[in-house]
């Protein structure tokens, strides 16, 4: 049967993209009329989902972070997370798939929160997500 197998890296324009975004939700924060211990609090709030969202999705470096996907012919779905393991996950309808970004939703076979897999060019080799970009919109589309 065949498959496809995509290899996911790190992201500096995601990162960049990331960091950007904390850092406009810290320029509201400071610029808010809000109390002094209140714009601190949730400084250090957004400094941590910022050091945890590039680790986890911008630099994939954390044990749970998604670096490798793999689809069959009826669109079945696997990825691999850091630490090697595989696991088994459903591709939703909510997906995005375009030339400059896809983001898979996937909802892993052994657990209730979905995954979210986010690929920019930067994060794959350009054939293999040409690839991966038709294989979803042309025969994943017609699986919903």
């Amino acid at each position: 049967m065949e498959t496809l197998t995509i290899e996911v890296g790190p992201s500096r324009r995601l990162a960049g993209l990331l960091a950007g975004m904390h850092g406009f939700a810290a320029a509201v924060f400071w610029l808010a009329p809000l109390p002094l211990w209140l714009a601190v609090s949730l400084m250090s709030v957004l400094l941590g989902s910022a050091w945890h969202t590039l680790r986890r999705d911008g630099f994939r470096t954390l044990q749970h972070s998604l670096v490798a996907l793999r689809l069959d012919a009826d669109c079945r779905c696997e990825f691999q997370t850091r630490t090697g393991a595989w696991h088994e996950a459903a591709l939703l309808g909510s997906s995005f798939v375009a030339p400059y970004l896809t983001v898979l939703n996937l909802k892993p076979a052994s657990g209730r929160l979905v995954k979210h897999l986010v690929i920019l060019p930067d994060a794959v080799n350009a054939e293999d997500f040409r690839r991966l970009r038709v294989w979803l919109k042309w025969r994943c589309s017609k699986m919903e």
